[in-house]
Parts: structure tokens; sequence; C-alpha cells
């Protein structure tokens, strides 16, 4: 039997093809990574590149593993030995894309048609702490502004997760990391420009379980997605593409605010209207449907419609000195038209019935203004004063039109 396992042994050897035998043997990972490069098509089999592969990890990840054991020593021993970093995690990216491309070929059927992984276990077991190492560097080079380092580690982190290698670990499937890490690595590639990698990262933190994470995830994306629209059909695009995010995320009120901006500027306000109405028979709190409605009733001089939308904001609503000079503008202009449309077309003036009912619609718009002038007395917000004047001249109002002169 010993004859026998020997000759076998010997056999297994032999079989090794030239160049996965002058990999084996490389010392150096740079040596090992140009004969794999160079050679790979001369490996005999999937199970020779699974081993060519492995080999890489082995000596990406003895790299990392030398240069962490040393950080974790400096903590323990409060030490100082110098760490190569930089160098611990272009190993760690290495393992981890490596060992991903070793189990393509170490899951495949051998020459017999079966199915006996050789390295998977042991890679799915040692690299792990390189995701822990690639994230805790990739949010520290992104708190810092260090962009390129923050995509690589990052990106690694995140696409190394999704590989079928490590994506049903229980400390992998059940991170609660993997949404902050896709929302920095999101925005590095933001900054990096590179665009569709960066809304793939800002759609996974969008839906982290975090309300913060998903919330900054979202804003991001709304950006990334809209800053460069430069055509007709990137418009269009945009549109489909806020279509598609309200649809995942109908409570959002900023997917919901750039969608019906993008349509208004595509000149498709009846679709903004139907949409507000189909919002509100879902959310009957939600505000915003108002807000949009009231505007384009107010831009088709459909004032009294406007005013009904206005007078449904609460005074609770952020910025509702805005709505509330909307309102009042709707308002008298509601007296402007009544006036011109019910003067004599000789002496200019009205009756005395339209006059009540003139200065009452101007006496309601003064409600409004005056509200605006107690919040932004300083009209640093809307430029309520001139229209108020207005006002108290044709009121009579004369020692109050004094104060605003």
């Amino acid at each position: 039997m010993m004859a026998m396992f020997m000759v076998a042994s010997a056999t297994a050897f032999a079989g090794d093809s030239d160049a996965l035998k002058a990999i084996l043997k490389a010392k150096d990972y740079a040596e090992a990574e140009a004969l794999l490069k160079s050679g790979l098509s001369q490996l005999a089999n999937d199970q020779e590149k699974a081993k060519a592969y492995n080999k890489l990890v082995d000596l990406a990840y003895a790299k990392y593993k030398k240069e962490d054991d040393t950080r974790i020593t400096n903590q323990a021993l409060q030490k100082n030995d110098p760490i190569d970093t930089l160098g611990m995690i272009k190993a760690g990216i290495d393992a981890l894309n490596y060992a991903a491309e070793c189990d393509k070929y170490d899951i495949l059927p051998n020459a017999k048609g079966q199915v006996k992984p050789a390295f998977q276990k042991k890679n799915q077991d040692r690299l792990q702490s390189v995701f822990k190492g690639l994230y805790e560097n990739g949010c520290n080079y992104a708190e810092n502004s260090k962009n390129e380092e923050a995509f690589q580690c990052l990106d690694t982190y995140l696409k190394g997760a999704e590989s079928p290698l490590f994506n049903e670990i229980p400390f992998i499937k059940n991170d609660p990391n993997r949404g902050i890490a896709a929302y920095y690595a999101g925005r590095a590639a933001m900054q990096l420009e590179k665009t569709g990698r960066a809304i793939e990262l800002l759609k996974i933190g969008a839906n982290d379980t975090i309300q913060q994470v998903r919330d900054f995830s979202i804003d991001l994306l709304l950006y990334t997605m809209g800053k460069n629209r430069s055509t007709k059909e990137d418009s269009l695009k945009f549109i489909n593409d806020m279509k598609d995010l309200y649809a995942l995320y109908p409570e959002n009120e900023k997917v919901y605010s750039y969608m019906c901006d993008a349509m208004i500027l595509n000149n498709d306000e009846a679709a903004v209207m139907k949409i507000g109405e189909e919002h509100l028979a879902k959310y009957p709190n939600s505000v915003l449907p108002h807000i949009y409605k009231a505007f384009l009733l107010q831009n088709q001089k459909k004032y009294q419609e406007a005013i009904d939308q206005w007078n449904l904001i609460p005074e609770s609503q952020p910025n509702y000195m805005q709505f509330a000079y909307y309102r009042a503008v709707c308002k008298y202009n509601i007296a402007v038209e009544f006036n011109e449309n019910n003067s004599d077309a000789r002496t200019g003036r009205l009756t005395p019935e339209n006059e009540k009912t003139f200065k009452d619609q101007l006496a309601a718009a003064q409600v409004d203004f005056e509200k605006c002038q107690q919040l932004d007395p300083d009209q640093e917000t809307v430029k309520w004063k001139y229209l108020l004047h207005n006002v108290y001249t044709q009121l009579g109002l004369t020692d109050k039109a004094a104060t605003l002169e």
C-alpha cells in the first residue's frame, strides 16, 4: 500500500504542467502573478488554474497577515513597530480578488465529473479578517477625503461580499456595515467620476436599515443621477430614473420632489398633477403634492384653486412664510383682475358693491402680506414690502403705507 501511495503521489506531481510548477515554486508575489498572467493558457485544466490562483492568495494573504499581526501586537503591547499599511491593503485587495477567481475554477467538476473544492473553505475562513481591515481602512480614508484609496478598499470589500465564495457566510451575509460602506464607496466613486458604479453603490446604501445612511445615500444618488443632463435624451432618462426611484422609495420626499421638478422642466405638468393625486390617495397627510399643485395652478392663473391648495399647508411646515407669500400674491392678483374686469370703461371706477368686493379681496391679501412682514421683517426671503404698500394705499391706509416708505 505504501508503494502504491508513493506511485500515486509521484504520478499526481508528474501531472502538473510546467507552467503550474513554475507558479507554485515562486517565492515572491509579483513573480507568481507575472507567471500566472503569462502562462494561464498553458495550465492543463480548471484544477490547475484553481491551484495557481490560490498560490497568489497564499502569497498576498501572507503579506497582509504579517502587517496586520504587527498592528495587533503594537496595540496589545503599546509598541510602535513599522507597518506597511499601503502594502497590507494592496495585499488584502489582491487576496480577495484572487480568492474569488480561484473559486470560479475550484467549484468546477474535475475530469471524473466530481466537484471537490480544494481551497474554498480555507479561503472563506482566513480572509474574513481582510474584510474587516478593508472596511476600517476604507472608512478612515473616506472620512479624510482620500477618495481613490477609499474606493479601492470599500469597492473591493463590497464586491467580495457579493461573490459566491463569501455571500452566504453569516459574517458577510448579515454585515451591518454594508450600507455605510456603500455610501462611502459611492461618494468616492462620484468624486472620481465613476458615475455608473457610484449609482450602483448608492442604491445599496439607499436600502440600508439605518435611516441616516438611507437618507444620505438617496441625497447623493439624486445628485449623481441628475448632474449630467445636457441633452433632451438625458432629461428623459433622468425622469425615468426618478420614476424608478419613486417606485422604490415612495415616502421619500426628496425623490418625489426631484421627480416632479424634472417633469415640470419637461413641460409635463399634467403628469405632476396626476402623480400628486395618486400620492395623496396613498399618503393623505403628505404636503408636497399640495405645494406642487398650488404652484402649477398659480402659474396657470387659476388663483382661487391655488389658494385652496395653499390653505392646506400647515403653519408648522418648513418655509411656511414663503407659502403665505405666494397665497398673498394669489389673493392680490384676484383683486387686481376683479378691478380690471369690473371697472367702468370710461371712468375707471367700480360700483359701490364691486368696490366693497375689491377692498375685501385686498384685505384678504393684506392678512398674508402682514404675516410675511412678521416672519421676514428684513425681506431676506421674500419681497413683500412693495405689494403690501400697494394694498395699504388702495385701502386708504395711508399711515400704514407711510411706514413702508
